[in-house]
């Protein structure tokens, strides 16, 4: 029942409460999360809602907001208002606080203790060629993760330091997923007018700045521009390379969101690896498709993708693949439309992670 309408539907006595009320972000919450567990057939346990209720508010903006038709004399600050009026945004701000908590709890998990098998891997092997994965932060990351796993740990003397590449679009899409990650910051459309709008690239989408640095720090006779992964796994004698968790547009966001009350929680330096091995692997290959270039900022990215492969070209570098992969994909269908996080869709997914708390490597918590 919405709450203009419950007071004056309501007859009787109950208990009394607490000094203070529930904020009116709260309590629309816990409606919008009665609501999403009803429709899976499910019902939100006591202990949920108390947290729900007695949550705090995370970002900066406008604070806790009291309830309309309460007693408002004296009222200080923002008015009250009727939770059913909310934004999808405004619930996100209780919702992110409350999955930033359950993240926290992660990091006073002791780690296992390595396997026999994960010390060995860790010995460098004589006979595996030296190297190193630079390039696109988010897949760079996974991709020395998976090649430590199958026993091909990075490093050695003189090692050639292969450069991740794909088409711009997918880097612009990887650098802002990997800046969520790490210290949050703009949403995907602001990410992208303060980067296109300013004329250059991000740091962690300049591909030709990342080879001259790996080209200084290693020899530019010793580094890769790829293109092609299977050229690569085959290069270095395995069958496949790994790759991050696919998330969509939407679950990208979520992680954004939640960073920015985990960095109060914990140190910066804990927050990419906790949400990581949280929201990352609890995400995988949820959040809708990835996001995508607003069309009036096309004419940037082909100009950018362009001058990306001169430079790479001109200093000739060898390349696994086709340099002529960095140019943007063809058109979609429907050039008008692009794809961005939707206020809705993010709060659903942390409906989710409410009912099923996130926990050590994305597994969930039992239910009581």
């Amino acid at each position: 029942m919405p709450w203009l309408d419950w007071p004056a539907d309501s007859t009787g006595e109950g208990e009394a409460l607490g000094a203070e009320l529930p904020g009116a972000q709260q309590l629309a919450l816990l409606r919008r999360l009665n609501l999403y567990a009803a429709a899976a057939g499910r019902t939100v346990r006591t202990a949920t809602a108390d947290r729900v209720l007695g949550a705090d508010v995370s970002g900066r903006g406008r604070s806790e907001l009291a309830l309309v038709g309460v007693d408002e004399s004296g009222q200080f600050g923002p008015r009250p208002v009727d939770p059913d009026t909310l934004t999808d945004d405004e619930l996100l701000r209780v919702a992110a606080a409350l999955v930033a908590d359950d993240v926290a709890a992660t990091a006073a998990v002791p780690a296992p203790e390595p396997t026999l098998l994960d010390r060995v891997r860790t010995v460098r092997r004589p006979w595996v060629r030296s190297f190193v994965v630079v390039g696109m932060p988010w897949r760079a990351d996974a991709v020395r993760a998976d090649l430590a796993a199958q026993g091909h740990r990075p490093g050695g003397r003189r090692p050639t330091a292969y450069l991740l590449a794909d088409d711009l679009e997918t880097v612009l899409v990887q650098a802002w997923t990997a800046r969520c990650f790490d210290q949050g910051g703009a949403g995907w459309r602001g990410f992208v007018r303060a980067n296109a709008g300013a004329g250059h690239l991000p740091p962690r989408a300049d591909l030709a700045r990342m080879a001259r640095s790996a080209a200084y720090k290693y020899g530019a006779e010793r580094v890769r521009v790829v293109l092609d992964d299977q050229l690569l796994a085959d290069e270095l004698g395995v069958a496949r390379l790994g790759g991050p968790p696919r998330l969509g547009a939407h679950a990208v966001d979520l992680a954004r969101r939640v960073g920015e009350p985990l960095g109060l929680l914990v140190p910066s330096d804990l927050r990419p690896r906790l949400l990581r091995a949280t929201l990352g692997e609890r995400l995988d290959g949820l959040g809708g498709p990835p996001p995508s270039l607003p069309p009036r900022w096309d004419g940037w990215l082909r100009t950018q993708a362009e001058r990306t492969r001169h430079d790479l070209a001109a200093a000739r570098y060898p390349v696994l693949g086709e340099l002529d992969r960095l140019l943007p994909r063809p058109l979609r269908h429907d050039p008008s439309v692009s794809v961005a996080p939707v206020d809705a869709e993010v709060l659903d997914l942390a409906l989710g992670l409410l009912l099923d708390p996130v926990t050590v490597a994305g597994s969930v918590k039992e239910e009581a």
